[in-house]
C-alpha cells in the first residue's frame, strides 16, 4: 500500500506563542522586566539602610571626633579587692555602660566598698610616682594600690621637671619638640584607668623648669644678640635651654597644655616650678637687667601663673611652706595672683622650731603632732589670704593611724581636699651652674 506523503507543516506565530512562558510570548517580558524592577528596590532599600549610618557616622566624626569616648576594657569583667580593713561591709556591684562607635560594652566592676578611712565628704589625694604612667597595667596597679588605701583621688605627674609630657597630647608643639608622642597612654586612658576605681585624677605640672620645648622653639626661650639661645652651662656640660617667663609664648603653651588636661576630667592641676634658672650677674648684659631686678622677676612668673589659671581654672600654684616663711618661694604674689587655689606642702619637720611670718609669730614646738599641723596650716591660710587652701602632707615612714589622725584633723579644721606624698617622687637633679652660652 502506497503511503501518501505527508505535506509541510507550516507553524504561525500564533501557534507557536500560544504558550505563556515561551520565549517570544509577550507576557513573559513583562513579568521579567517587573522581577528586575522588585530586585532593584530591595537592593535600594538594603544599601540605604546598610550603606546610610556608615556615612552619617563618619560626617559626625569629621565635625565631632571625640563625640563618643573609648572603653579602657573592651569586654565585661569584674574585680575583686580585698579589704584590709578590719570592719568590712556587704559587697557591692558598680555597673557602667560604655557606648563605642560600633557596639555597647557594659563594665561591670566589684569592688569591696572600704570602711569610711577618712571623713565623709573628704577628697584624699595620694601621689603616684612617674612610673605608673608607663603602660596601662602600671597605672591599673597604681590605682588599685590607692583605692585599696581608702583614697578617693590620685595625683599623676602628667609635665615632667624637664619639660617632658607622660601623655599622648593633642598640642601640635607638644609633638614637634619631642615633649609628647602617641605611643604614650592618651588622657581618656587614664581618666578611664582610674575611674575603674573610683578615684579622681589630679595633675603635677611642672612649669618653667622646660628644658624640650625651648630647645626647638626660639620664641619661649632666653635669647640674646637676636638669634642666639641662652644655656644654664656650657654645651660640653650639658647645658640646658629655660623657658623665658618674660616671653608670653611661655606661657601660651602651658595654658594650652593646662587646658587640654582639664578638659579631660581632671579635676585639680598642681603648678610647681615656677622658677627662674640661676643667673651670673654677668648675664644681665646679655639677657637684660630685668632677670635680676626683683619686681620684675616676681611679675613675669605670676603672668605665667594667670594665663595658666585662666585656661584653667582648677590649676592653683604648688608652693612649700618652709620656703615660704624662709622667703624663696618667688613666684608666690598674693596681689598679683589671679590663682583660687594654693596646695602648699606642710611638713612639721621642716619647721620644728618658731618663726614669724606676715608679721605673726608662730611656735610649734611644744606641740603635739595634729596641733603642729594645724597651727602650720593656719600660718599657711594667713600667707595665701582668701583663696583656698589644699594642704599637701609627707607621708612617709607613716603608719596608717598617724595618716588617719592628720587627715581627720585637717579636715575637722575645714580643709576637705588633702593631698598625701608617699616619697616616692624621683629624686632631683643637682642643679647646674649658670653661665651663658651660644646655640
Amino acid at each position: 500500500m502506497k503511503h501518501r506523503k505527508k505535506g509541510r507543516r507550516i507553524y504561525t506565530y500564533r501557534a507557536r506563542n500560544r504558550r505563556v512562558f515561551s520565549r517570544n510570548h509577550p507576557m513573559r517580558s513583562a513579568f521579567g522586566t517587573a522581577v528586575l524592577l522588585a530586585l532593584l528596590s530591595v537592593c535600594v532599600i538594603v544599601g540605604y539602610n546598610v550603606i546610610g549610618p556608615i556615612v552619617t557616622r563618619v560626617n559626625q566624626e569629621k565635625v565631632d571626633p571625640t563625640t563618643t569616648p573609648d572603653p579602657y576594657f573592651s569586654d565585661t569583667s569584674e574585680i575583686t579587692l580585698e579589704n584590709t580593713d578590719p570592719v568590712t561591709t556587704p559587697r557591692t556591684t558598680a555597673v557602667t555602660t560604655v557606648t563605642t562607635e560600633s557596639e555597647t560594652t557594659v563594665i561591670t566592676t566589684t569592688t569591696e566598698p572600704l570602711q569610711n578611712r577618712f571623713p565623709e565628704g573628704a577628697d584624699a589625694a595620694y601621689m603616684l610616682p612617674e612610673s605608673a604612667l608607663q603602660d596601662l597595667t602600671a597605672l591599673d596597679r597604681c590605682a588599685a594600690d590607692a583605692y585599696k588605701q581608702g583614697f578617693t583621688s590620685v595625683i599623676l605627674p602628667l609635665k615632667l621637671k624637664g619639660g617632658m609630657l607622660q601623655y599622648a597630647s593633642s598640642n601640635d608643639r607638644a609633638k614637634t619638640c619631642g615633649a609628647s608622642s602617641d605611643r604614650m597612654l592618651t588622657l581618656r586612658e587614664i581618666t578611664n584607668a582610674a575611674s575603674r576605681y573610683h578615684l579622681n585624677c589630679a595633675a603635677m605640672f611642672s612649669t618653667l623648669e622646660d628644658h624640650v620645648y625651648p630647645n626647638v622653639y626660639m620664641d619661649g626661650a632666653y635669647t640674646f644678640n637676636g638669634a642666639t639661645r641662652w644655656l644654664d652651662n656650657k654645651p660640653e656640660k650639658d647645658g640646658k635651654p629655660w623657658l623665658n617667663p618674660f616671653d608670653p609664648a611661655s606661657g601660651t603653651y602651658l595654658a594650652a597644655l593646662a587646658a587640654e588636661i582639664e578638659q579631660s576630667g581632671f579635676t585639680h592641676i598642681l603648678c610647681t616650678d615656677a622658677v627662674f634658672p640661676n643667673f651670673f650677674r654677668s648675664d644681665a648684659e646679655l639677657l637684660g637687667n630685668r632677670i635680676q631686678d626683683p619686681e620684675q622677676r616676681k611679675t613675669a612668673l605670676a603672668s605665667v601663673l594667670n594665663q595658666i589659671s585662666e585656661a584653667a581654672h582648677s590649676a592653683g600654684s604648688y608652693i612649700s611652706l618652709s620656703e615660704l616663711v624662709l622667703g624663696q618661694e618667688e613666684a608666690f604674689v598674693p596681689e598679683q595672683l589671679n590663682m583660687k587655689q594654693v596646695y602648699v606642702r606642710i611638713d612639721p619637720l621642716d619647721l620644728p622650731q618658731a618663726f614669724t611670718l606676715n608679721g605673726q609669730h608662730f611656735d610649734p614646738a611644744p606641740l603635739a603632732d595634729t596641733d603642729k599641723l594645724l597651727l602650720l596650716a593656719s600660718a599657711a591660710q594667713q600667707a595665701i589670704g582668701e583663696r583656698q587652701l589644699i594642704p599637701v602632707i609627707s607621708i612617709q615612714g607613716k603608719s596608717d593611724a598617724e595618716v588617719n589622725a592628720m587627715v581627720e584633723a585637717l579636715c575637722g579644721a575645714g580643709y576637705k581636699t588633702v593631698c598625701a606624698d608617699p616619697g616616692t617622687a624621683e629624686p632631683e637633679a643637682e642643679s647646674s651652674e649658670a653661665s651663658n652660652t651660644e646655640s
